[in-house]
């Protein structure tokens, strides 16, 4: 049990240092170019579904068996890490739309990186 539990959370460090690499990135191209900031929003999203899915991906491939259950559990786990952090820094975010919202990119992106990673596994 200790060994499964160290490979989700794994999963959930590499979610972190995918998103915050993208953010850096993005970040840095939007200021240095003529991009608006407004992009910033869709990049956001675009850098969860991105990082949730790479992470979905590595945990699934490390398991190599149910690959949708554990991508999703996956991002699951990382949209309750967001929650916490949100209602702990700025709970005046938090409504019914953005919570549906984010959960459904987060369950969608780890379920279908699941998939892939199954894919690329090496049990079969």
């Amino acid at each position: 049990m200790k060994n499964n539990l160290s490979i989700e959370l794994r999963g959930l460090a590499r979610i972190l240092l995918v998103s915050i690499v993208l953010c850096l990135v993005s970040a840095i191209i939007v200021y240095y170019s003529g991009l608006r900031e407004t992009l910033l929003a869709p990049l956001g999203k675009l850098i969860l579904i991105i990082s949730i899915f790479f992470g979905g991906c590595y945990v699934s491939k490390t398991y190599g068996s149910k690959g949708l259950v554990r991508g999703m559990s996956t991002g699951t786990m990382f949209f309750l890490l967001i929650l916490i952090a949100t209602l702990v820094f700025n709970p005046a975010v938090v409504s019914l739309k953005t919570f549906f919202y984010t959960l459904i990119i987060c369950i969608v992106s780890g379920g279908l990186g699941g998939i892939l990673g199954i894919g690329l596994s090496d049990t079969n």
